[in-house]
Protein backbone atom coordinates (compact mmCIF):
# COMPACT_ATOMS: atom_id res chain seq x y z
CA UNK A 1 0.00 0.00 0.00
CA UNK A 2 0.69 3.89 -0.70
CA UNK A 3 0.42 6.62 1.34
CA UNK A 4 -0.42 9.80 -1.13
CA UNK A 5 -0.66 13.34 0.42
CA UNK A 6 -1.97 16.34 -1.18
CA UNK A 7 -0.39 19.76 0.68
CA UNK A 8 -3.31 21.81 2.10
CA UNK A 9 -1.18 24.66 2.87
CA UNK A 10 -1.00 26.26 -1.10
CA UNK A 11 -4.65 26.35 -0.37
CA UNK A 12 -4.15 29.81 1.38
CA UNK A 13 -0.81 31.12 -0.51
CA UNK A 14 -2.55 35.12 -1.44
CA UNK A 15 -5.50 33.87 0.11
CA UNK A 16 -8.13 36.57 1.38
CA UNK A 17 -8.72 36.56 5.21
CA UNK A 18 -10.16 37.95 8.55
CA UNK A 19 -10.39 37.64 12.16
CA UNK A 20 -13.55 36.42 14.23
CA UNK A 21 -14.70 39.61 16.25
CA UNK A 22 -15.89 37.47 19.28
CA UNK A 23 -15.60 34.00 20.90
CA UNK A 24 -17.46 31.59 19.28
CA UNK A 25 -19.09 27.88 20.66
CA UNK A 26 -19.49 24.94 18.66
CA UNK A 27 -22.61 24.60 16.44
CA UNK A 28 -23.21 28.18 15.50
CA UNK A 29 -24.38 29.02 12.15
CA UNK A 30 -23.15 32.36 11.81
CA UNK A 31 -20.31 35.10 13.04
CA UNK A 32 -18.61 38.43 12.68
CA UNK A 33 -15.64 38.90 11.37
CA UNK A 34 -13.76 42.19 11.74
CA UNK A 35 -14.11 42.69 7.56
CA UNK A 36 -16.26 41.01 5.58
CA UNK A 37 -14.50 42.93 2.11
CA UNK A 38 -14.11 40.40 -0.48
CA UNK A 39 -16.75 37.62 1.45
CA UNK A 40 -19.28 36.56 -0.45
CA UNK A 41 -21.82 33.71 -0.65
CA UNK A 42 -20.49 30.14 -1.76
CA UNK A 43 -16.82 30.97 -0.66
CA UNK A 44 -15.54 28.11 1.36
CA UNK A 45 -13.70 29.08 4.64
CA UNK A 46 -11.08 27.49 6.52
CA UNK A 47 -11.59 28.75 10.27
CA UNK A 48 -8.36 28.53 12.09
CA UNK A 49 -4.92 27.34 10.62
CA UNK A 50 -4.39 24.00 8.75
CA UNK A 51 -3.18 21.57 11.10
CA UNK A 52 -4.64 22.84 14.43
CA UNK A 53 -7.06 19.60 15.97
CA UNK A 54 -10.26 22.58 15.64
CA UNK A 55 -9.42 23.65 12.31
CA UNK A 56 -13.14 23.26 9.82
CA UNK A 57 -14.01 24.15 6.85
CA UNK A 58 -17.36 25.76 5.96
CA UNK A 59 -19.18 27.54 3.47
CA UNK A 60 -20.60 30.70 3.48
CA UNK A 61 -25.07 31.11 2.89
CA UNK A 62 -24.99 35.04 2.67
CA UNK A 63 -22.93 38.12 3.77
CA UNK A 64 -24.22 41.03 5.46
CA UNK A 65 -21.79 43.58 4.96
CA UNK A 66 -23.05 46.39 7.16
CA UNK A 67 -22.14 44.21 10.50
CA UNK A 68 -19.50 42.04 8.69
CA UNK A 69 -21.81 38.90 9.72
CA UNK A 70 -21.24 35.57 8.23
CA UNK A 71 -23.80 33.42 7.54
CA UNK A 72 -23.33 29.69 6.98
CA UNK A 73 -24.40 26.59 5.16
CA UNK A 74 -23.87 24.23 8.31
CA UNK A 75 -23.33 24.75 11.50
CA UNK A 76 -19.41 24.33 12.91
CA UNK A 77 -18.17 21.76 14.69
CA UNK A 78 -15.70 23.12 16.98
CA UNK A 79 -15.69 26.21 19.36
CA UNK A 80 -13.48 29.04 17.77
CA UNK A 81 -11.93 31.82 20.07
CA UNK A 82 -11.61 35.98 19.29
CA UNK A 83 -9.15 36.41 16.51
CA UNK A 84 -9.05 33.08 15.19
CA UNK A 85 -8.04 33.35 11.49
CA UNK A 86 -10.92 33.05 8.86
CA UNK A 87 -9.25 32.55 5.36
CA UNK A 88 -11.60 32.28 1.97
CA UNK A 89 -10.03 28.96 0.30
CA UNK A 90 -10.42 28.21 -3.39
CA UNK A 91 -11.27 24.43 -2.61
CA UNK A 92 -12.64 22.23 -0.22
CA UNK A 93 -12.47 18.40 -1.69
CA UNK A 94 -9.08 16.82 -3.45
CA UNK A 95 -9.26 13.67 -6.08
CA UNK A 96 -6.15 10.98 -6.35
CA UNK A 97 -5.18 9.79 -9.67
CA UNK A 98 -2.43 6.84 -10.43
CA UNK A 99 -0.31 6.70 -13.78
CA UNK A 100 2.55 4.27 -14.69
CA UNK A 101 4.53 7.35 -16.33
CA UNK A 102 5.39 11.11 -14.98
CA UNK A 103 2.76 12.14 -17.33
CA UNK A 104 -0.44 12.89 -15.92
CA UNK A 105 -3.96 11.57 -17.05
CA UNK A 106 -7.34 10.91 -15.09
CA UNK A 107 -8.05 7.60 -16.75
CA UNK A 108 -7.68 5.70 -13.55
CA UNK A 109 -8.43 8.00 -10.49
CA UNK A 110 -7.71 6.19 -6.99
CA UNK A 111 -10.32 8.14 -5.14
CA UNK A 112 -13.70 10.30 -5.56
CA UNK A 113 -13.83 13.54 -4.56
CA UNK A 114 -13.13 13.90 -0.71
CA UNK A 115 -12.93 16.41 1.75
CA UNK A 116 -9.65 18.02 2.77
CA UNK A 117 -8.85 17.34 6.11
CA UNK A 118 -8.46 20.63 7.73
CA UNK A 119 -6.39 19.71 10.87
CA UNK A 120 -3.69 18.17 9.23
CA UNK A 121 -1.31 20.24 6.74
CA UNK A 122 -1.93 17.56 4.60
CA UNK A 123 -4.79 15.21 3.20
CA UNK A 124 -4.39 11.66 3.04
CA UNK A 125 -5.25 8.40 1.17
CA UNK A 126 -4.01 4.89 0.50
CA UNK A 127 -3.55 3.44 -2.77
CA UNK A 128 -4.04 -0.32 -1.87
CA UNK A 129 -3.70 -1.66 -5.73
CA UNK A 130 -1.21 -0.01 -7.05
CA UNK A 131 2.47 -0.96 -5.78
CA UNK A 132 4.61 1.23 -8.26
CA UNK A 133 3.89 4.13 -10.71
CA UNK A 134 3.20 7.86 -9.95
CA UNK A 135 0.32 9.31 -7.90
CA UNK A 136 -1.28 12.79 -8.46
CA UNK A 137 -3.81 14.87 -6.98
CA UNK A 138 -6.60 17.66 -8.46
CA UNK A 139 -8.38 19.91 -5.86
CA UNK A 140 -12.15 20.78 -6.54
CA UNK A 141 -14.28 23.16 -5.22
CA UNK A 142 -18.00 20.83 -5.12
CA UNK A 143 -20.22 24.15 -5.55
CA UNK A 144 -18.71 25.49 -8.60
CA UNK A 145 -17.45 22.78 -9.98
CA UNK A 146 -13.95 23.72 -10.99
CA UNK A 147 -10.45 22.21 -10.42
CA UNK A 148 -7.33 22.98 -10.06
CA UNK A 149 -3.96 22.31 -11.94
CA UNK A 150 -2.33 19.19 -11.77
CA UNK A 151 -0.01 18.35 -8.50
CA UNK A 152 3.59 17.24 -9.61
CA UNK A 153 3.91 13.43 -10.07
CA UNK A 154 4.53 11.51 -6.54
CA UNK A 155 6.79 8.66 -7.45
CA UNK A 156 5.30 5.38 -5.90
CA UNK A 157 9.38 4.75 -5.07
CA UNK A 158 9.63 7.30 -3.17
CA UNK A 159 11.36 10.68 -3.84
CA UNK A 160 15.57 10.49 -4.25
CA UNK A 161 17.50 12.25 -1.59
CA UNK A 162 18.48 14.65 -4.00
CA UNK A 163 14.83 15.63 -5.35
CA UNK A 164 13.33 18.90 -4.92
CA UNK A 165 10.68 17.03 -2.69
CA UNK A 166 13.39 15.79 -0.39
CA UNK A 167 15.09 18.25 -0.20
CA UNK A 168 12.23 21.24 0.82
CA UNK A 169 11.00 18.41 3.83
CA UNK A 170 14.56 18.42 4.92
CA UNK A 171 14.47 22.28 5.07
CA UNK A 172 10.85 22.47 6.76
CA UNK A 173 12.11 20.40 9.15
CA UNK A 174 14.22 22.65 10.60
CA UNK A 175 11.61 24.91 10.71
CA UNK A 176 9.56 24.65 14.37
CA UNK A 177 5.42 24.84 13.84
CA UNK A 178 4.73 28.63 13.98
CA UNK A 179 7.68 29.53 11.80
CA UNK A 180 6.13 26.66 9.06
CA UNK A 181 3.55 28.75 8.74
CA UNK A 182 5.37 31.54 8.08
CA UNK A 183 7.33 30.11 4.55
CA UNK A 184 5.03 28.79 1.63
CA UNK A 185 6.50 26.37 -0.85
CA UNK A 186 7.20 28.69 -3.17
CA UNK A 187 9.13 30.37 -0.97
CA UNK A 188 11.60 27.35 -0.64
CA UNK A 189 11.23 26.40 -3.90
CA UNK A 190 12.44 29.91 -5.31
CA UNK A 191 15.10 29.76 -2.67
CA UNK A 192 16.54 26.04 -3.60
CA UNK A 193 17.00 27.38 -7.12
CA UNK A 194 18.85 30.45 -6.07
CA UNK A 195 21.24 28.12 -3.68
CA UNK A 196 21.28 25.51 -6.60
CA UNK A 197 22.52 28.11 -9.28
CA UNK A 198 25.24 29.88 -7.02
CA UNK A 199 26.54 26.39 -6.63
CA UNK A 200 26.85 25.25 -10.00
CA UNK A 201 28.33 28.64 -10.61
CA UNK A 202 31.17 28.32 -8.32
CA UNK A 203 31.68 25.11 -9.11
CA UNK A 204 31.89 25.84 -12.80
CA UNK A 205 34.49 28.28 -12.15
CA UNK A 206 37.39 25.84 -10.99
CA UNK A 207 35.53 22.59 -13.00
CA UNK A 208 35.72 22.37 -16.51
CA UNK A 209 34.97 18.38 -16.57
CA UNK A 210 31.36 17.90 -13.65
CA UNK A 211 29.26 20.18 -15.66
CA UNK A 212 30.58 19.76 -19.21
CA UNK A 213 27.41 18.60 -21.54
CA UNK A 214 27.44 16.74 -24.66
CA UNK A 215 28.52 18.44 -27.71
CA UNK A 216 25.89 20.41 -29.62
CA UNK A 217 26.32 19.92 -33.26
CA UNK A 218 25.29 22.91 -35.42
CA UNK A 219 25.01 22.18 -39.11
CA UNK A 220 25.94 25.72 -40.60
CA UNK A 221 24.63 26.21 -43.83
CA UNK A 222 26.28 28.72 -46.52
CA UNK A 223 24.99 32.35 -46.13
CA UNK A 224 23.29 32.35 -41.86
CA UNK A 225 25.44 33.79 -39.82
CA UNK A 226 23.95 33.07 -36.37
CA UNK A 227 22.70 29.71 -35.00
CA UNK A 228 20.38 28.94 -31.57
CA UNK A 229 22.17 27.68 -28.59
CA UNK A 230 20.83 25.14 -26.20
CA UNK A 231 19.08 26.48 -23.06
CA UNK A 232 21.13 25.01 -20.80
CA UNK A 233 24.24 26.79 -21.81
CA UNK A 234 26.97 28.39 -19.10
CA UNK A 235 30.13 28.95 -20.58
CA UNK A 236 31.35 27.72 -23.67
CA UNK A 237 34.18 25.50 -23.49
CA UNK A 238 35.67 24.78 -27.14
CA UNK A 239 34.09 25.29 -30.49
CA UNK A 240 35.26 23.11 -32.95
CA UNK A 241 35.12 23.19 -37.39
CA UNK A 242 34.74 19.17 -37.92
CA UNK A 243 34.57 19.78 -41.53
CA UNK A 244 38.39 20.93 -41.51
CA UNK A 245 39.27 19.72 -38.16
CA UNK A 246 40.24 23.01 -36.70
CA UNK A 247 39.46 24.86 -33.06
CA UNK A 248 37.41 27.83 -33.88
CA UNK A 249 38.79 30.90 -32.13
CA UNK A 250 36.62 33.52 -30.89
CA UNK A 251 36.35 37.10 -31.80
CA UNK A 252 35.33 40.61 -30.10
CA UNK A 253 31.79 41.35 -31.01
CA UNK A 254 33.01 45.02 -31.49
CA UNK A 255 36.00 43.28 -34.37
CA UNK A 256 32.81 41.30 -36.27
CA UNK A 257 31.61 44.01 -38.69
CA UNK A 258 35.28 44.75 -39.17
CA UNK A 259 35.95 40.80 -40.48
CA UNK A 260 32.85 39.91 -42.04
CA UNK A 261 34.38 42.65 -44.70
CA UNK A 262 36.65 40.21 -46.45
CA UNK A 263 35.33 36.53 -46.88
CA UNK A 264 38.70 34.90 -47.41
CA UNK A 265 39.23 35.57 -43.41
CA UNK A 266 39.42 32.73 -40.88
CA UNK A 267 36.17 32.32 -39.51
CA UNK A 268 35.73 33.25 -35.84
CA UNK A 269 32.39 32.64 -33.76
CA UNK A 270 31.16 35.37 -31.15
CA UNK A 271 28.37 34.65 -28.78
CA UNK A 272 25.24 36.72 -28.34
CA UNK A 273 22.91 37.55 -25.91
CA UNK A 274 23.97 34.49 -24.33
CA UNK A 275 21.42 32.24 -26.63
CA UNK A 276 23.08 32.46 -30.37
CA UNK A 277 26.34 31.90 -31.58
CA UNK A 278 27.12 33.88 -34.88
CA UNK A 279 30.65 32.86 -37.17
CA UNK A 280 32.17 36.19 -38.60
CA UNK A 281 32.95 36.31 -41.52
CA UNK A 282 29.52 34.98 -42.83
CA UNK A 283 29.74 30.63 -43.97
CA UNK A 284 30.33 30.53 -47.56
CA UNK A 285 30.21 26.58 -47.40
CA UNK A 286 28.32 24.71 -45.12
CA UNK A 287 30.01 23.69 -41.78
CA UNK A 288 29.56 20.71 -38.77
CA UNK A 289 30.11 22.81 -35.73
CA UNK A 290 30.79 21.02 -32.39
CA UNK A 291 30.48 22.78 -29.58
CA UNK A 292 31.54 21.84 -25.59
CA UNK A 293 30.37 23.89 -22.98
CA UNK A 294 29.44 24.03 -18.81
CA UNK A 295 25.68 23.57 -18.09
CA UNK A 296 23.94 26.20 -15.67
CA UNK A 297 21.59 24.89 -13.38
CA UNK A 298 18.24 23.84 -14.73
CA UNK A 299 15.59 25.68 -13.13
CA UNK A 300 13.77 23.39 -10.78
CA UNK A 301 10.04 23.36 -10.69
CA UNK A 302 8.61 20.47 -9.98
CA UNK A 303 9.36 17.97 -6.98
CA UNK A 304 10.66 15.18 -8.63
CA UNK A 305 13.52 17.09 -10.39
CA UNK A 306 16.70 16.83 -9.10
CA UNK A 307 19.73 18.23 -7.64
CA UNK A 308 22.91 17.63 -9.15
CA UNK A 309 25.87 18.40 -7.55
CA UNK A 310 29.15 16.32 -7.05
CA UNK A 311 29.69 13.69 -4.22
CA UNK A 312 26.05 13.80 -2.90
CA UNK A 313 26.37 17.45 -2.06
CA UNK A 314 23.28 18.17 -2.71
CA UNK A 315 22.79 19.15 0.84
CA UNK A 316 24.48 22.25 0.53
CA UNK A 317 21.81 24.18 -0.62
CA UNK A 318 19.70 23.72 2.82
CA UNK A 319 22.29 25.83 4.67
CA UNK A 320 21.29 28.88 1.79
CA UNK A 321 18.37 28.27 2.22
CA UNK A 322 17.60 28.83 5.98
CA UNK A 323 19.64 32.05 4.92
CA UNK A 324 17.28 33.00 3.15
CA UNK A 325 14.42 32.12 5.58
CA UNK A 326 16.16 33.96 8.54
CA UNK A 327 14.90 37.32 7.77
CA UNK A 328 10.66 36.20 7.38
CA UNK A 329 11.27 34.16 10.53
CA UNK A 330 12.77 36.82 12.74
CA UNK A 331 15.78 35.18 12.97
CA UNK A 332 19.35 37.01 13.92
CA UNK A 333 21.73 34.50 12.33
CA UNK A 334 21.38 34.52 8.72
CA UNK A 335 25.28 35.11 8.06
CA UNK A 336 25.50 31.92 9.96
CA UNK A 337 23.58 29.81 7.58
CA UNK A 338 25.36 31.97 4.25
CA UNK A 339 28.99 31.08 6.13
CA UNK A 340 28.20 27.34 6.34
CA UNK A 341 26.93 27.59 2.80
CA UNK A 342 30.14 28.94 1.39
CA UNK A 343 32.45 26.96 3.56
CA UNK A 344 30.01 23.61 2.44
CA UNK A 345 30.57 24.98 -1.61
CA UNK A 346 34.56 25.04 -0.57
CA UNK A 347 34.50 21.57 0.51
CA UNK A 348 32.33 20.14 -2.33
CA UNK A 349 34.31 21.41 -4.81
CA UNK A 350 37.65 20.10 -3.11
CA UNK A 351 36.30 16.93 -3.12
CA UNK A 352 35.35 17.02 -6.90
CA UNK A 353 38.47 17.77 -7.95
CA UNK A 354 40.33 15.46 -5.93
CA UNK A 355 37.98 12.27 -7.23
CA UNK A 356 39.01 12.96 -11.06
CA UNK A 357 42.33 13.13 -13.28
CA UNK A 358 44.38 16.09 -12.55
CA UNK A 359 44.44 18.72 -14.36
CA UNK A 360 48.33 19.15 -16.03
CA UNK A 361 50.28 21.94 -15.27
CA UNK A 362 53.90 20.97 -16.40
CA UNK A 363 56.12 22.89 -18.62
CA UNK A 364 56.09 22.57 -22.33
CA UNK A 365 60.16 20.97 -23.22
CA UNK A 366 59.71 23.41 -26.04
CA UNK A 367 59.65 26.53 -24.00
CA UNK A 368 63.70 25.82 -23.94
CA UNK A 369 64.07 25.54 -27.46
Amino acid sequence: MVTLTASNLSLTKNAKYSYLNDNYLSGVSSFVISNSNGFTINDYLLLGEFGSETAEIVQISTVTSATHTIALTSTTKFAHAESTKITIIPYNQVRFYHTTTATFGTSDPVTDYIDIQADDTVTKTIDSINASGFGWFVFYNSTTTSTSASSNAIPYSGFTENSVRTLIDSFFSQLNNKEQKLVTYTDALRWLNEGYAKAKNKLNLVDNNYNVAGLQTISVTSGTQEWDLNDDLGEIINVWDDTHSVNVDTIDMKDVSNNDENTGNTIKYYIRSGTYIGFSPTPTESLSIKIRYKTKATALTTFYDSVDLPNNNHYVVINFMMFRACPKLNRSNSIEYLNLFEKDIKDMILTSRQNRVPESFSIDTKAFM
